[in-house]
């Protein structure tokens, strides 16, 4: 290749990692990019180059999405999220399971089981999954812990509008409960447990005692029983104590799952910048490409070299340095 064919090539090379930086990254709508490549550049860029070049980097990710989905399938902690977007003018769902290391999205029609599952990943976790409450990620066959600063958020919710004190002092205990995990690197005693766990069976028994369950109906009728929004909390944080304290049994577990609502968040961003996606194939290719993205920038990579290295066939792999899962909970 002669030396003026080889400078040709780099700078169609860097042009069309150029293009999948901004469309991907930056989430720039294509009328966008195409204004900022005649800016910059005096020439016109079409819709199709555009759309074309980030076929071709998802098309270079296949490595790179098996190595994500095998380290996070062996991950001892993982955080999961949901979130609707648009596609093809139908309502979809971007969910997500990620690490402070690694990142993964998935795309389906639907919210439930069904979608976890197509993921390829939650099927086969077995580790400790932060999660809000939602009750499908209660049938995976895993560990759960549950995010105590949105139920702190439903707690105050409670608390202000039906002047509930249990929910101030069991906010109160959620927070010293942490306070005492940040203080230990070892999981605590029986003994040293003991005290926090009588505390929050205390507080949860005084909420029933203020929000009593109606007695069964007399003769039954069909459905549910309505509850109040204080029943139901009450209901959930004692089915569940041990997923809500899940942080107090070992301090490696999170208090939040503040990591994955950090990691949907991107998504909200690109809809109110760019709109819906107008196909799935290119909402597929724009998770594809976020996934690995969100994972170069946790661990420190430059962004656009590994554009580039992936346009030329050799995306980054994330190395796999996780533990194994037995022994970590």
């Amino acid at each position: 290749m002669g030396e003026l064919k080889l400078k040709r090539f780099h700078v169609i090379s860097i042009l069309i990692a150029l293009l999948v930086y901004l469309r991907n990254q930056q989430l720039r709508p294509t009328e966008r990019i195409r204004q900022i490549c005649q800016d910059l550049l005096g020439q016109a860029i079409s819709e199709a180059t555009i759309l074309e070049a980030t076929e071709q980097a998802h098309q270079q990710l296949e490595p790179f999405e098996t190595a994500v989905a095998e380290q996070l399938q062996q991950s001892p902690r993982a955080h999961a999220d949901e979130s609707g977007l648009r596609v093809e003018a139908k309502l979809h769902w971007l969910h997500s399971c990620s690490t402070a290391e690694l990142t993964h999205y998935f795309i389906h029609p639907r919210r439930r089981l069904e979608a976890m599952l197509a993921g390829g990943i939650l099927g086969k976790f077995r580790g400790r999954l932060i999660h809000d409450f939602w009750k499908a990620y209660f049938q995976l066959d895993c560990l759960h812990g549950l995010c105590n600063p949105h139920l702190i958020r439903e707690l105050r919710g409670v608390a202000e509008l039906d002047s509930q004190t249990w929910a101030v002092e069991m906010e109160k205990a959620l927070l010293d409960m942490y306070l005492f995990s940040q203080t230990r690197i070892q999981p605590p005693s029986e003994e040293e447990l003991a005290p926090w766990l009588e505390r929050y069976q205390e507080i949860i028994q005084q909420g029933w005692e203020a929000n009593p369950l109606s007695p069964a109906h007399s003769p039954p009728k069909r459905g549910r029983v309505k509850k109040s929004k204080a029943q139901n909390l009450l209901e959930r944080m004692q089915k569940h104590r041990d997923e809500v304290l899940a942080f107090l049994w070992d301090p490696r577990v999170p208090f939040s799952n503040n990591q994955a609502e950090q990691d949907i968040r991107m998504i909200k961003v690109q809809q109110k910048i760019s709109g819906a996606f107008r196909t799935l194939k290119g909402a597929r290719q724009f998770r594809g490409i976020r996934s690995y993205l969100s994972t170069l920038r946790k661990q420190g990579h430059h962004i656009f070299l590994a554009i580039g290295s992936a346009l030329a066939g050799r995306p980054f792999i994330p190395a796999s340095a996780l533990p194994s899962i037995g022994g970590t909970e």
